[in-house]
């Protein structure tokens, strides 16, 4: 079987998914762990907190996108880690229900994108994909991950994969 336009997107954001969700269990299990919701990277960067409400925010948008449906919203940011969790998993509820074939039938399909508040062009849903939602999630999370790091909880690089290879998960 081809690797296909749902491999690219779908999957990805449930690997990326499962990481996030990873790194924040394990973040859980330290003494300080509410502080860290409101830990930074920066002070001029968004807090742990707002790092999950964007990628979870971005991927519910991308299989809304990709399916011609309408995104599962939320209200603000978690301030919990059960909040963060049901955010992750209504949106991985919604990407393992899109369908392999309407994900692949919308690459091509135009559609006006917001790109900020006052500016909006036509893209196709693969370039909203590449070039929009993906980097946004990967950034996302990379920085959630960064922020737990800064602040002393013990991941490493299998951490982050964990997410991409499960069978990963019980190694150190």
């Amino acid at each position: 079987m081809s690797h296909t336009f749902y491999d690219a997107t779908i999957v990805v954001v449930q690997s990326i998914l499962r990481t996030l969700s990873h790194i924040l269990h394990q973040a859980e299990q330290r003494p300080d762990a509410n502080a860290l919701l409101t830990a930074r990277l920066h002070d001029d960067m968004y807090p742990l907190t707002d790092q999950i409400r964007i990628t979870t925010q971005f991927s519910a948008n991308l299989v809304a996108r990709l399916t011609g449906q309408e995104p599962v919203t939320f209200e603000g940011s978690p301030t919990t880690y059960a909040q963060s969790y049901e955010r992750i998993e209504a949106v991985q509820k919604a990407l393992t229900e899109a369908d392999r074939d309407v994900v692949n039938q919308h690459a091509n399909v135009v559609a006006t994108t917001k790109m900020g508040p006052e500016r909006e062009m036509d893209m196709s849903a693969a370039a909203y994909a590449h070039s929009v939602a993906l980097p946004n999630i990967y950034f996302h999370l990379t920085t959630a991950y960064g922020i737990l790091r800064k602040e002393g909880v013990p991941l490493g690089k299998r951490d982050y994969f964990v997410g991409f290879f499960p069978p990963a998960a019980g190694q150190s």
